[in-house]
C-alpha cells in the first residue's frame, strides 16, 4: 500500500529555504529530526473555487431533508444526523478535530437554492477554518458529507480527524466491500446492521473511492462507529474529505446500492477545481474527465434537452481531425463521446483510457431503436453525449495500461516511452526520465513554471521539463510535437512501488528522494576530531538550515555525532533512477528504515546465534547473554533467525529480542525535536 502523507515541521523548514511552502512528505519522514521553522508568507488561494455553497438563505436547525427512497435526514447544528429513519442513529456523522466537535457558527447554516444541501462553518481549530456540507440526493437513496479544511496560515497543519456515529443499538453484523466482516486496507465501504428491536434500518457507509490510496482506520465498538483519518493541509491551501451514507430496512438493498455505486457520478455537481481537492475520492490523471451516463442494457444517447434515448449505436469507426493529424478509431475501441462545450470539437473516451479530441467527420449519430429496429439519425448538435453499454470489453472502470500524456486540451494520449526523450533540468543537473524509474511528471498549473517528477519508489524531484517542444510517439500512429505549456501531466505508470529498504533524503525545496548514498564513507569533523561513518550504518541525519554543513548523525546503535560534513556535495543514487550530486546546503535530512551494523558486528552476531544451538546449556546461555549485551541495534539481524530450523535457536532469539525491547519491531529511539535542536546549537 502506498505511503500516506503527513506534513512535518521539518518540511516547513525545508520549504522556507526554498522561499515558499513545499509539498507534504511521507509519514516515514516524521522520524527525521526537527529544525525550528522560519516564518514564510502564506500561500494564496485558500478559498478554492466551488468548494462552498454560494451564500443563500440562512437556516436554523434541525433541517430535515428526504432522499429518493423516502429516508429522513434530520440535520443538526453539528452537521450531524439526529435520528434518521426509524431511529437509525442516536446522533450520526459527528466531525471531531483533535477531540473537539465541529459545530455551526451561532447555531445557523445556509442552504443552496434547491434546498437539498446545507453548510455550516467556519469552526476554528488548530489554525484551520473548518466547514461541513451535507447534501441529500433527490434522485439517489443517499446523503453526502463534505468536510472542508482551509489553512490560512503559513505552515502546514496536520490534525487527527474522526467522523463518528452512535447507531441505535449495537452493531450485530458488518458487511464490507471485500466481503469480510471487518474493514481492512482493501475496503472502501461497509454496511452495519443493528440489533433490530426497534426496526432500525441498516446503514451503508462509503468512506473512500474504490481506487483511493488514502483510506481511513475504521473501528466499531458496541453501537459506536469511528472513522479515523490524519489530514494534512498545506499552507494557504484547502483539502476536502467526503463520505456517503444510505439508510434502508433491507441489507440486501444496500448491497445492491454498494454494487452499483459510482462515486464520481455523485460528485459531478462539484466543479473540477473542488473535486480535485478531495483526498479520499481522487480524480484521474487527465485534466478534463469524461463522465458518461452509461447503461448496462443498451447504448445511450443523451440529448441536449436532457432526454435519453436507448438502442444500438451503428458505426464501424470514427474519423477525427486532430491538431496532430487525422486519426481513425475503430468502433470497438470507443466507449463514448461528448462535444466540447462552446467548440466544434468532440472528445472521445477509448477502452484503454485514452481521450481523443478533434472534429468528427460525421455530422450525425445513428441509433437503432430496440423496438421495431427503427433507425434514428441524430445531429451531433443535438447530442450532449453518447456511449456504448457497459460490457466486459467496455467496462465502467477503465484502467491505464500504458504511459500517457495529458494535454490542456483534455486529450489523454498513449505514447511509446522508448521512442520519447524527456529530460528534467534540476538544480542538481539534467535528469533523463525513463519509464522504469518515473511514475509521472506533473506540470505547473499555477504559473510558477515548476515541474515535478514523481518516481516509482515514491520520491519527487522539481525542475524544468525539456525540451520546450515535446515530441511523443503516439500509440494511435502519428508523432505529436506540442509546446511544453500545453502539457498538463506525463504519466508513465499507474501506481508507486515503494521500497522500505531505501534511504530517504529530504531536500529544502520539498523534494524527496529514495536510494543510497553513493560514497563508501562520510567524513564528519566533530569537536573531538574527525569521524568516518559508513552510510549503511547511519539511521538518520539532520542539517541545520542556518549553518550549511552543520549536521547531526545518529548511527545504527543510537550513538550521536555532531559536527560539519567534510564534503560540500553528497552523491546520491536514486533507485531506480539517476545518480545526483547534491549540495549540502540543499539537504534537510536523511532517514534509513533498515540500517545494518558494521561487518564485524554482523559476523559476531552470526557466531553467537550459531552458539544458541550448542549442546552445552552453559554455552547457549552465554551466547544469549552476549547478544542481549550488544544492544537493540542488532535486532534487525536477529529477526532473520526467527524462522531458524532449530526450535532452541528460535526460542532464544525471541528471548533476546524481548530483553532488547525489540520484540515488536522497536528500534533505538530518535531524539525528539528539542533534543536535536540542542545538539545542533
Amino acid at each position: 500500500m502506498t505511503r500516506t502523507t503527513s506534513a512535518l515541521r521539518l518540511a516547513v523548514a525545508a520549504a522556507v529555504l526554498a522561499g515558499g511552502a513545499g509539498p507534504a512528505v511521507s509519514q516515514r519522514a516524521a522520524q527525521l529530526v526537527e529544525i525550528a521553522p522560519v516564518a514564510a508568507p502564506a500561500a494564496a488561494g485558500v478559498k478554492a473555487k466551488g468548494v462552498h455553497i454560494p451564500p443563500g438563505r440562512n437556516v436554523s436547525f434541525n433541517y430535515v431533508m428526504t432522499d429518493s427512497s423516502g429516508s429522513r435526514w434530520d440535520i443538526q447544528y453539528y452537521g450531524t444526523v439526529g435520528q434518521g429513519t426509524n431511529n437509525a442513529y442516536s446522533g450520526g456523522m459527528y466531525l471531531q478535530i483533535q477531540g473537539s466537535n465541529v459545530r455551526a457558527s451561532r447555531g445557523q447554516g445556509w442552504v443552496n437554492q434547491t434546498g437539498d444541501e446545507v453548510e455550516i462553518g467556519p469552526y476554528q481549530r488548530n489554525g484551520l477554518q473548518i466547514y461541513r456540507r451535507v447534501k441529500v440526493y433527490k434522485d439517489e437513496p443517499l446523503a453526502r458529507w463534505i468536510e472542508i479544511f482551509e489553512n490560512p496560515t503559513n505552515r502546514a497543519v496536520t490534525v487527527p480527524v474522526r467522523v463518528y456515529s452512535y447507531l441505535n443499538g449495537g452493531v450485530s453484523r458488518m458487511h464490507t466491500s471485500s466481503g469480510d466482516g471487518s474493514f481492512d486496507d482493501g475496503d472502501w465501504c461497509f454496511i452495519t446492521e443493528s440489533h433490530r428491536g426497534n426496526n432500525a434500518p441498516s446503514i451503508l457507509h462509503v468512506v473512500c473511492d474504490p481506487r483511493s490510496k488514502v483510506r481511513p482506520n475504521v473501528n466499531v465498538q458496541g453501537n459506536s462507529l469511528y472513522v479515523n483519518w490524519n489530514v494534512t493541509v498545506p499552507p494557504g491551501k484547502t483539502v476536502l474529505l467526503c463520505h456517503f451514507e444510505s439508510q434502508n430496512p433491507s441489507t440486501d438493498a444496500l448491497r445492491k446500492i454498494m454494487g452499483k455505486l459510482k462515486p464520481y457520478r455523485l460528485l459531478r455537481d462539484l466543479p473540477a477545481a473542488a473535486r480535485k481537492l478531495i483526498l479520499n475520492f481522487p480524480r484521474g490523471a487527465a485534466l478534463a474527465e469524461i463522465e458518461l451516463e452509461r447503461s448496462d442494457q443498451s447504448d445511450t444517447v443523451l440529448l441536449t434537452n436532457g432526454d435519453p434515448m436507448y438502442g444500438e449505436i451503428q458505426a464501424d469507426g470514427f474519423a477525427f481531425e486532430t491538431f496532430y493529424g487525422p486519426v481513425k478509431l475503430p468502433a470497438e475501441r470507443v466507449v463514448g463521446m461528448a462535444p466540447v462545450v462552446g467548440e466544434r470539437r468532440v472528445r472521445a473516451l477509448l477502452t484503454d483510457g485514452q481521450v481523443v479530441s478533434g472534429r468528427l467527420r460525421t455530422e450525425t449519430i445513428r441509433l437503432k431503436l430496440p423496438s421495431g429496429g427503427d433507425m434514428q439519425e441524430i445531429p451531433l448538435a443535438r447530442v450532449a453525449q453518447w456511449s456504448y453499454r457497459v460490457t466486459k470489453e467496455r467496462p465502467d472502470d477503465l484502467k491505464m495500461t500504458t504511459p500517457m500524456v495529458a494535454l490542456r486540451t483534455g486529450d489523454r494520449l498513449a505514447f511509446d516511452p522508448g521512442a520519447t526523450e524527456l529530460t528534467l533540468l534540476t538544480r542538481h543537473g539534467p535528469v533523463p526520465l525513463t519509464a522504469e524509474a518515473v511514475l509521472e511528471v506533473a506540470m505547473d498549473n499555477e504559473g510558477n513554471a515548476v515541474h515535478r517528477a514523481m518516481f516509482i519508489n515514491g520520491g519527487r524531484l522539481a525542475g524544468l521539463l525539456e525540451p520546450a517542444e515535446l515530441t511523443f510517439a503516439l500509440r494511435l500512429g502519428p508523432r505529436m510535437t506540442v509546446p511544453r505549456n500545453r502539457v498538463g501531466r506525463v504519466v508513465f505508470a499507474a501506481e508507486e512501488k515503494p521500497e522500505d529498504t531505501l534511504t530517504q533524503l529530504l531536500l529544502s525545496n520539498g523534494d524527496e528522494l529514495f536510494g543510497e548514498i553513493a560514497a563508501p564513507t562520510l567524513s564528519i569533523g566533530t569537536a573531538f576530531g574527525t569521524v568516518r561513518v559508513r552510510p549503511r550504518e547511519i539511521r538518520a541525519m539532520s542539517f541545520a538550515p542556518e549553518q550549511p554543513g552543520r549536521l547531526v548523525v545518529q548511527k545504527w546503535d543510537g550513538a550521536v555525532h555532531r559536527g560539519r560534513l567534510g564534503e560540500s556535495f553528497l552523491d546520491f543514487q536514486v533507485r531506480p533512477g539517476p545518480k545526483l550530486r547534491i549540495h549540502v546546503e540543499q539537504i534537510v535530512g536523511l532517514l534509513r528504515n533498515q540500517v545494518l551494523p558494521p561487518e564485524e558486528v554482523r559476523r559476531r552476531v552470526e557466531r553467537l546465534v550459531a552458539q544458541l544451538g550448542a549442546e552445552s546449556y552453559k554455552d547457549r546461555q552465554a551466547a544469549t547473554d552476549a547478544l542481549a549485551e550488544m544492544g537493540a541495534g542488532i535486532a534487525p539481524l536477529l529477526k532473520e533467525y526467527l524462522d531458524a530450523d532449530d526450535p532452541e535457536v528460535r526460542q532464544r532469539v525471541e528471548e533476546v529480542l524481548e530483553r532488547l525491547g525489540a520484540a515488536e519491531g522497536n528500534r533505538p529511539p530518535l531524539p525528539d525535536g528539542e533534543e536535536w535542536q540542542m545538539i545542533i546549537d
